[in-house]
């Protein structure tokens, strides 16, 4: 990890990143807020562990995912077994937030509905991973460390889901 940043200037790089990963994985925004700030105390907590960290926002993904996981378990111990999804099927939904900003063209609307339809036509683990490979950039080792898949595994999927989005839809995507 770079010297002289601080685990403020961390926080304050990171965290909408963060946020925006942990509900995509289906979490509502308090429990991703509260699994962001545990992440964060046990950066605190062990001030060493910064300096043998050599991608930390691969690290700090990869903490708040393992950290919604495990809350995901704590709550799955208290709901009853007619109730409970496997993990392997925790949704992964990506929506395009146009709350934010303001939409004066009506192409931008369709545009949206059009990316919404052709993200929603992919399974969960296809839109993780894509939100992963093109979204935050991450390289297949990455991707395939988080997702617990082997490297050939995750190459696979990126090209099935993007496969599906051609056949689907007719498009050439440039990803």
């Amino acid at each position: 990890m770079k010297t002289g940043m601080d685990l403020a200037s961390l926080y304050n790089l990171y965290v909408n990143d963060l946020f925006i990963y942990g509900c995509y994985l289906g979490f509502e925004r308090e429990v991703v807020k509260d699994a962001i700030h545990d992440v964060f105390v046990k950066l605190t907590a062990d001030e060493d562990l910064l300096r043998h960290i050599s991608h930390i926002k691969f690290y700090l993904f990869k903490s708040l995912k393992n950290r919604l996981l495990d809350i995901h378990k704590e709550v799955r111990r208290e709901v009853t077994l007619g109730n409970v999804v496997p993990l392997e099927e925790m949704p992964f939904n990506i929506m395009i937030n146009v709350e934010d900003l303001i939409i004066e063209r009506e192409e931008q609307i369709q545009i949206k509905n059009e990316i919404e339809q052709m993200l929603n036509a992919l399974t969960d683990r296809q839109r993780e991973i894509i939100y992963l490979r093109y979204v935050q950039e991450y390289d297949y080792k990455q991707i395939a460390e988080l997702l617990q898949i082997s490297v050939h595994g995750c190459r696979k999927l990126v090209s099935k889901a993007i496969l599906s989005l051609r056949e689907r839809f007719s498009v050439f995507l440039i990803l």
